[in-house]
């Protein structure tokens, strides 16, 4: 059966070369876009690190996250105290980071994260790009993200309301609130800024005095310093992480996979309609080898066999496409950064096959030609030597 498989493989080359271009073309597709995109993002990644070497720390209870980490006021005072006699840290930021549930004017709700700080303090953190210039936040004000704003209709002087569960953090703190604030600004950082809230503490009522917060940014005059810094913070206190703040990089990577994702889907678009066209090629094939089934059926072929020849061929096709695509995927991405990166002097982008992506390629070559191969070899396996064959 293998050995006739093959040679029935090559009875029908036009509909059987359709088949294969078809989905090596899809798999082209899927390849050349991977490899631009990841090489791209590695790409800006490694130039955002050399350029402009962080100089933003992040202080956080080792192994939490930004709401659950829980810092006690101890720390800040340390590091105030020690910016006294060690003048390299320029700003000491202390903030509370909540989950929260924003609903904007049309009703639209999203989960998202509140901030609550010194809005003074966190313009000399960083310096970020707001519609209106910032002010003092007044007790009814909350600064909104501009993708935030977008995505809930919310521009400078809505009302938005701010839903969340009583924010316990130690039995002595509870931060109770669900009322509706005023946009007064609207951030347009370029960072995760965009899609948070951002407010006074002042704005919010706490039932006690303040004793533990979120998370503390500080912003290092010399950057050569940053070690010297980290190890002191950690050396008196060993239950504290302090990272490097890369927001740049942070962004690349949050865009990167943004994209990575909607090509994703729109790939997966492409790969339905290259299934049905798959599809289609081999029904074709099988309508136009009628002839040769009744032969076969006349000399004996059972439908399981007709079924297993049809498929064996399907999966020749997705073997043969996945090899092809592989090959002029690679050449001709390659062709075109080399091309490019000739005539108008970009950056060369590095192009790497992992062995992952060979892996994924030949799963969806074989996944999709089985697949579509299915319901045809099954209407093959139909095919009557004789009118009362119900074999």
């Amino acid at each position: 059966m293998l050995k006739f498989s093959v040679r029935f493989f090559f009875h029908n080359r036009k509909r059987t070369y359709q088949a294969i271009m078809t989905l090596t073309l899809a798999l082209v597709i899927y390849i050349s876009t991977t490899l631009l995109v990841r090489g791209y993002a590695s790409n800006i990644s490694g130039m955002a690190e050399i350029i402009q070497p962080s100089d933003l720390l992040l202080v956080i209870e080792e192994g939490k996250s930004l709401s659950e980490s829980r810092i006690n006021v101890e720390v800040l005072e340390f590091l105030e105290e020690y910016a006294s006699t060690t003048p390299n840290l320029e700003v000491i930021l202390p903030e509370i980071y909540i989950p929260v549930v924003v609903e904007g004017e049309t009703g639209t709700r999203l989960t998202t994260h509140l901030r609550l700080l010194n809005i003074t303090d966190f313009e000399r953190f960083q310096p970020h790009h707001y519609e209106f210039l910032p002010t003092e936040l007044e007790n009814d004000e909350i600064i909104i993200g501009q993708q935030l704003a977008y995505l809930t209709a919310a521009g400078v002087g809505s009302l938005i309301r701010i839903e969340f569960s009583d924010y316990q953090v130690n039995e002595s703190f509870v931060l109770s609130h669900n009322e509706s604030y005023s946009v007064t600004n609207i951030i347009k950082s370029g960072h995760e800024y965009d899609i948070e809230l951002i407010g006074s503490l002042s704005s919010f009522d706490l039932n006690t005095s303040l004793d533990y917060f979120s998370f503390i940014e500080l912003r290092v005059l010399d950057i050569r310093e940053i070690e010297t810094i980290r190890t002191d913070i950690i050396n008196e206190f060993s239950f504290l992480e302090v990272l490097d703040e890369k927001q740049t990089q942070n962004f690349i990577i949050f865009a990167t996979n943004d994209v990575i994702r909607t090509l994703t889907l729109l790939e997966i678009l492409f790969f339905v309609l290259m299934l049905v066209s798959i599809s289609y090629s081999i029904y074709t094939l099988v309508r136009e080898s009628e002839e040769e089934i009744f032969t076969l059926r006349s000399i004996g072929a059972t439908k399981g066999q007709i079924v297993t020849l049809f498929m064996l061929q399907s999966l020749y096709i997705g073997v043969i496409s996945a090899l092809l695509s592989l090959v002029i995927g690679y050449l001709a991405v390659s062709g075109i950064v080399g091309l490019v990166t000739a005539t108008m002097g970009l950056p060369y982008i590095a192009l790497k096959v992992e062995g992952f992506l060979i892996g994924i390629i030949f799963l969806f070559s074989l996944s999709l030609s089985i697949v579509s191969g299915i319901i045809p070899s099954l209407e093959a396996s139909k095919i009557k030597v004789i009118r009362g064959d119900n074999r």
